[in-house]
């Protein structure tokens, strides 16, 4: 322990002592400060996914991965963030990947994705019942896409982003209704595999592959009252399949794959201010494609590739790792 005493209590002649011995102190209660914000593993995987898609609804993360393989299968399992345990749940009736999924008001959605079998971009839009583990198909988007992201605000779906000829165009489906919209603003950067993350307002999209298939560092936030778009700083990196989230009300990036480095990142870096600042790196290395999932108390990696490219499908990881501020 560091006691701190008032140099002017008659000890005038170790005051420069003193001085020295308060800043240690400092020192050493930074460290534990810093050191008490770090990435830990918890309850693996059932099994090792390489690509999965995540999305929380009353403290319970619904975890997918349709991405298929030697030796890999469709995946649907909720975890639970407060026990740490995993539980089995009814397979999506489908056999697709590359899809999105959006939870809330004791619902889960997918939409879109790809057929495991042809290839071909899908347009279905499911929704899960956890209640009665039921899954029903509740019509189709606007059009195909692929490797997008969804976001559920409680009366509409909205879809962003990805592979298709839509790829640009905000869409939301009002559940009420049964009926598709088109926003004005169009995505400024139409991107899949992106990273995205909630912040107040906004929807915040990062990296991602564009249109012609090059991965970019671009950071763009959607607002949902107001229809508009802004721009953030850019990631350090070009890089696609990483994960965000909002820790104190500050963006955090974490792994990704770097084609200009021809590598799986490792790195976690926060954005202060105008600039990313890295913060350390993710526990047993490297990873991408992984479902994610973050709010203000912690921040969840489940799974993804190890390795990337062609490497990705056989590189799967049954990882699942929590950073706490």
């Amino acid at each position: 322990m560091c006691l701190l005493r008032n140099p002017n209590s008659g000890f005038s002649g170790i005051e420069s002592l003193m001085s020295h011995f308060r800043l240690i102190c400092l020192s050493l209660l930074l460290l534990g400060s810093s050191a008490a914000a770090e990435w830990r593993d918890v309850s693996r995987l059932p099994t090792a996914v390489p690509h999965a898609v995540a999305a929380e609804m009353d403290g319970k993360l619904y975890v997918m991965s349709g991405k298929v393989g030697q030796g890999l299968r469709s995946f649907f399992e909720q975890y639970d963030l407060k026990n740490d345990g995993w539980r089995p749940l009814t397979p999506l009736p489908t056999n697709i990947s590359q899809y999105a999924i959006a939870a809330g008001t004791g619902r889960v959605f997918v939409t879109g994705g790809r057929d495991n079998t042809t290839a071909r971009l899908a347009s279905g839009l499911w929704m899960y019942a956890p209640d009665t583990a039921v899954w029903l198909e509740l019509g189709a988007l606007p059009s195909p896409r692929a490797d997008h992201i969804s976001y559920f605000d409680g009366q509409r779906l909205f879809v962003f982003g990805g592979i298709g000829r839509d790829a640009a165009t905000v869409q939301s489906f009002n559940i009420t209704a049964g009926k598709w919209s088109n926003w004005k603003n169009p995505m400024p950067v139409p991107v899949s595999a992106a990273a995205f993350a909630k912040r107040g307002d906004e929807l915040v999209f990062a990296g991602g592959i564009d249109g012609r298939g090059r991965p970019v560092n671009t950071v763009q936030a959607f607002n949902i009252k107001t229809g508009k778009w802004r721009t953030l700083p850019k990631l350090p990196l070009a890089v696609s399949g990483g994960a965000l989230a909002v820790i104190d009300g500050a963006l955090h990036f974490a792994g990704g794959f770097s084609p200009a480095k021809s590598q799986v990142l490792k790195s976690h870096n926060k954005l202060v201010g105008e600039r990313w600042q890295r913060q350390g790196e993710l526990p047993g290395g490297g990873r991408h494609r992984m479902a994610y999932y973050g709010n203000d108390d912690l921040f969840v990696l489940i799974g993804g590739a190890i390795g990337g490219g062609f490497y990705a499908l056989f590189t799967a990881s049954d990882r699942v790792s929590v950073f706490t501020p």
